[in-house]
């Protein structure tokens, strides 16, 4: 019950302050967005390509080891922070002096600049990893959850200002080194670990253990779900990957925040539960179909109204972004599925798994997309449809065993949002269509088809699927969690 209790409270916080952040940022997003050119957010996917696989590596997995570890010792967390910072060194150094070359790959001068300062932020997170793992490990989710909200404010506000000055690609680049100067002081705030590091690594063979198949599992993550970028930006340039990227954005940004949550919220539950098999399956159970529930609805609504979304939200010049949007949103809720499985598979200490899974990924994938990047944006977008939903099918077959699923189960959890969704799509289609004949402009078409799919979607939901409707929400209502 007190296990309960936290997942409840850390659920409530977390969702909560995301909620509210999504809002912010979404206000701040759009405005920039609309300041902002194509080509400014196609040097920022470049330049990330490269320092975001440096975030998956910068603590080699150790904040994960030190949430799942059954017990910790004063000498132990004096290592993993002597270990963090010297790979921490490691990096920006690294990509301070390999920036030129970055540069050529992609053909882009300015990308040398814009990944030597990006690089400013890995001494800085050496010091947030610690405390914030330590804080996840004791669910103490409302001083995370309160600390990211003045990060992501800081990030929204430095950008919006640097972009309505003109900064263009530059406002994205400081506004990210600002969130993480602000989340590493406010962590430190609210959980100090004022130690002087270790680095005498006798004794730390299982919590290295443990987090290098972490990094391994994030390397291969990065690898195919990085990928397309690498391959747009090689191939077709900046600006048609500055659309593509727009599109990925907006169609993944509601999976960001809800994947955030069940992560950072399930790892340490899990945890807990690793020696229950039973109730770590009934876990997955539900979340699996609350993240349906939620997720298909979503997901298939962003498809359905992204040509309005695009011409009224991010003005003309975003156009091409419309049926990349359109596509790519439909795969999305299979990828939110999958923010079940990892922190249920990583918690019981079986991190081999996925990494095995990610590795298939890294084949399909990535071959999926040099096959589909012949036919533009829109050749990608349909190769990550074919291609994941092959790869998770794998997946499935993996994954459910380990978890004691059938998947008969698992699919029974998801076929009613998965019919509700899709009638909910058709809905909006035909709603369209006759708005169009009675010559509706845009805003209201908008209004009316989001009322249409809200409408027809919860309407399906309580009227043939009253029970789980209900179910779902006794979870939060009645604390039916675990």
């Amino acid at each position: 019950m007190e296990l309960k209790g936290h997942v409840l409270s850390g659920l409530k916080w977390t969702a909560g302050v995301k909620f509210f952040t999504q809002i912010v940022n979404w206000t701040f997003t759009i405005i920039v967005i609309r300041l902002l050119q194509p080509n400014d957010y196609g040097l920022l996917a470049m330049a990330t390509i490269f320092t975001s696989l440096c975030l998956l590596l910068n603590e080699m997995g150790l904040g994960a080891a030190i949430v799942q570890a059954r017990q910790l010792t004063e000498n132990i967390l004096r290592q993993a922070l002597g270990l963090i910072i010297l790979l921490n060194s490691i990096i920006v150094i690294t990509l301070f002096f390999f920036a030129p070359f970055i540069a050529d790959i992609f053909d882009e001068p300015r990308l040398s600049d814009i990944t030597r300062v990006l690089s400013l932020q890995f001494p800085i997170m050496a010091y947030y990893v610690v405390p914030n793992s330590l804080l996840i490990r004791e669910m103490k989710f409302k001083s995370i959850s309160l600390v990211g909200i003045f990060a992501e404010l800081s990030n929204g506000i430095c950008t919006l200002t640097l972009a309505w000055f003109g900064f263009g690609v530059w406002s994205l680049v400081i506004g990210t080194i600002i969130r993480v100067v602000v989340l590493c002081i406010g962590i430190n705030i609210v959980s100090p670990f004022i130690r002087w590091p270790s680095f005498n690594f006798s004794g730390f063979t299982e919590l290295a253990k443990f987090g290098g198949l972490i990094s391994v599992q994030r390397v291969l993550w990065y690898f195919y779900s990085q990928a397309d970028v690498f391959i747009i930006g090689r191939i077709l340039g900046s600006t048609i990957l500055g659309y593509y990227s727009i599109a990925m954005h907006i169609a993944s940004l509601p999976l960001q925040k809800v994947g955030s949550i069940f992560s950072q919220v399930g790892l340490p539950a899990y945890s807990k539960l690793q020696d229950d098999p039973g109730a770590v399956s009934d876990y997955v159970f539900k979340v699996s179909r609350l993240l349906g529930v939620i997720g298909f609805p979503i997901f298939f609504g962003i498809s359905s109204i992204s040509p309005e979304l695009v011409t009224i939200v991010l003005s003309e010049k975003w156009l091409p972004s419309i049926l990349p949007l359109q596509l790519l949103s439909l795969i999305i809720p299979l990828r939110a599925l999958n923010v079940s499985f990892t922190p249920a598979v990583n918690g019981i200490g079986r991190p081999d798994i996925i990494a095995n899974t990610l590795g298939v990924a890294c084949v399909i994938m990535p071959v999926a997309f040099l096959i589909g990047v012949n036919w533009g944006l829109t050749g990608v977008s349909i190769a990550w449809i074919v291609g994941y939903l092959v790869w998770f099918i794998y997946l499935l077959i993996k994954v459910l065993p380990v978890l004691g699923l059938k998947m008969k189960k698992f699919f029974r959890a998801l076929y009613p949002s998965f019919i509700c969704a899709t009638t909910m799509y058709a809905s909006i289609y035909a709603c369209r269509m006759v708005l169009n004949y009675w010559q509706f402009s845009p805003i209201p078409t908008l209004s009316i088809l989001i009322s249409c799919g809200v409408i027809i979607y919860t309407g399906q939901m309580y009227i043939i699927f009253k029970k789980v409707c209900k179910d779902c929400l006794s979870m939060i209502q009645k604390k039916a969690i675990i």
